[in-house]
């Protein structure tokens, strides 16, 4: 992950405990890269101490699943599973809130029907053929500008810094797979990435986004699609999403192609000019 321009990596360091972690300004929270843990108490306080006086009202961590067990019983709260995140074993995600408004979920209800609904539609897998004199490519260098863009114009906020071409080539060159879709006019009108550790044999389908004139075409479906298809040539085999709660055409696009919901992560990110809860979406490749 390359960090946000506000973010600041992080070393928490006590008697029992190591923790690499991302301080976020504009997430307003600490998430935990990696860590070594012989004394779960003392870790979780020494996190939620440190949210606390930088001001943030999260804490998130991906923690391997018999780590995660000792984490909420030391008072983390397990949000979702990320199925295979750890070279085919589980990932548990929990969190704290050191500010109790965080962990309350505005559009429960809201969301929840969404859910519900996305749920219990029969898969539609397929994607539909682009549009006449539409094409489809893994972005490169040269497309970063024009992805920057679209961005801009999707999202009033993001948690990662996706609307600076220089951070999209950096990605690009690194472990980050993006994929586009320019219109008959050239116009770049839909993009997705892949986020992948290789050594963990996992990746995070992410930064889907579609000009609003372009909706309904199926363009995110293909995205995806187009996406796995790599992922399965480079041989990593497990997948998950977070995609946002409150976007009903998102996670229908992820439960047609196979994705099993694991579980939300409320108020997780600033995202679209506010903090959402995100569903937890994971689908391992045959």
């Amino acid at each position: 992950m390359i960090a946000h321009a506000a973010d600041r990596r992080e070393r928490l360091a006590g008697e029992g405990f190591t923790i690499d972690l991302v301080a976020s300004d504009l997430n307003r929270r600490l998430q935990v890269l990696d860590a070594e843990v012989d004394d779960p108490t003392a870790a979780v306080a020494a996190l939620v101490r440190r949210a606390a006086q930088a001001g943030y009202g999260k804490v998130f961590w991906k923690a391997p699943a018999a780590l995660a067990d000792e984490l909420v019983a030391a008072g983390l709260r397990a949000e979702a599973t990320i199925d295979g995140y750890y070279d085919g074993e589980n990932a548990t995600v929990v969190a704290a809130y050191p500010d109790p408004d965080r962990a309350h979920r505005r559009d429960a209800l809201e969301q929840d029907a969404i859910l519900a609904a996305v749920r219990s539609r029969a898969p539609r897998p397929e994607p539909r053929p682009l549009p006449g004199g539409y094409r489809a490519a893994t972005a490169t260098a040269a497309d970063a500008h024009d992805l920057a863009r679209l961005y801009g114009e999707v999202f009033a906020s993001y948690p990662f810094p996706i609307t600076d071409p220089d951070y999209l080539v950096a990605t690009m060159r690194g472990h980050v797979v993006y994929r586009v879709v320019r219109d008959d006019d050239g116009r770049l009108v839909a993009a997705a990435s892949a986020e992948t550790a290789p050594h963990h044999r996992n990746a995070e389908m992410t930064d889907f986004a579609t000009l609003p004139d372009q909706r309904g075409l199926g363009l995110a479906l293909g995205l995806l699609a187009a996406l796995e298809d790599e992922m399965a040539r480079r041989a990593i085999p497990n997948l998950y999403t977070i995609a946002r709660a409150r976007s009903a055409g998102m996670n229908h696009v992820f439960a047609n192609r196979g994705y099993r919901w694991t579980g939300t992560l409320v108020n997780n990110c600033h995202i679209a000019g506010r903090f959402e809860d995100m569903h937890v979406w994971c689908r391992r490749l045959a």
